[in-house]
């Protein structure tokens, strides 16, 4: 593949978010509701797409937590049903009011806080001394952080390939700062201008726009995106569509909520040019 630009996704890509975002969406749910899912469920509400972000994956949790307390539902079926609404947050909600009666929607909505929420993802993801620096507040729980519990995916070889062989930038569903903190351990220097995060655009993953913007300050004609979610390669499938002057590759890798052959499967489905175990072996693909 003759690509003259890379661009990554971090969590799942570059950095095992598992025992991080992931802990932080159940482990949030079930201290402000007594209650949560396993954390292999977690990727049936990012498969059902429009959950790059994990504060809206949470939210969409905490939902779902609530709504089984008037309707036995299954997450399978919660999920498959956002799904067919289009997905994301604004389709969960769409999904509980279907469910649920008029009172009960109501009295949903009035167990759900999403800011409560958000705060306690934060601070046990962040921990209290990066809650505190970031946030500019007081943690609601003193913690350590599950930040401090991320293995770097990504080997110093293949950043060293990267740096060396093609232009890299990066879209990510993180906030700026979270963002920095990754790339900081990583080891990769890449300019604000060659970032996409959470804070840079409203649309999110699969919305084209970021990607096709990092084509444009990156001058690249050729574009790999490398992802492990499949809002990943529908970002590059859709960028394809609108932008016509350009090719988009999305790549799918097997270190995050996808595995094995039925992750492969999974990512063939929604137009993946293909699908590599982790980061390290995109060497076939730069080179």
């Amino acid at each position: 593949m003759d690509a003259d630009a890379v661009v990554l996704d971090i969590d799942g890509v570059l950095i095992d978010v598992s025992q991080s975002y992931r802990r932080a969406i159940v482990d949030t749910v079930d201290r402000c509701y007594n209650q949560t899912i396993k954390r292999t469920d977690i990727q049936e509400f990012k498969n059902a797409g429009g959950f790059n972000n994990d504060w809206d994956v949470t939210n969409a949790v905490a939902l779902y937590i609530l709504t089984t307390r008037h309707e036995s539902v299954s997450v399978d079926q919660f999920t498959t049903q956002i799904a067919a609404h289009g997905g994301g947050l604004e389709s969960a909600l769409t999904v509980v009011d279907n469910y649920l009666s008029t009172a009960d929607y109501e009295m949903v909505l009035d167990a759900w806080n999403s800011d409560r929420l958000r705060d306690m993802f934060q601070a046990l993801y962040l921990g209290s001394e990066r809650y505190r620096e970031l946030e500019d507040g007081e943690p609601p729980i003193d913690t350590q952080g599950y930040i401090i519990d991320e293995p770097v995916i990504i080997e110093t070889e293949t950043v060293d390939l990267l740096r060396e062989t093609t232009k890299i930038g990066i879209l990510t569903g993180r906030p700026a700062a979270e963002a920095s903190i990754a790339l900081d351990r990583v080891q990769f220097s890449i300019p604000s201008s060659h970032q996409f995060t959470m804070d840079d655009w409203e649309e999110g993953k699969p919305h084209p726009r970021a990607l096709q913007m990092l084509a444009d300050r990156l001058e690249a004609n050729t574009i790999v995106f490398v992802g492990d979610t499949l809002d990943d390669i529908k970002t590059a499938v859709n960028a394809n569509m609108a932008d016509s002057s350009r090719t988009y590759h999305g790549v799918g890798v097997l270190t995050g909520g996808l595995s094995g052959d039925a992750g492969r499967d999974a990512f063939m489905s929604v137009g993946a040019h293909t699908v590599i175990d982790s980061v390290n072996d995109i060497s076939d693909l730069v080179q």
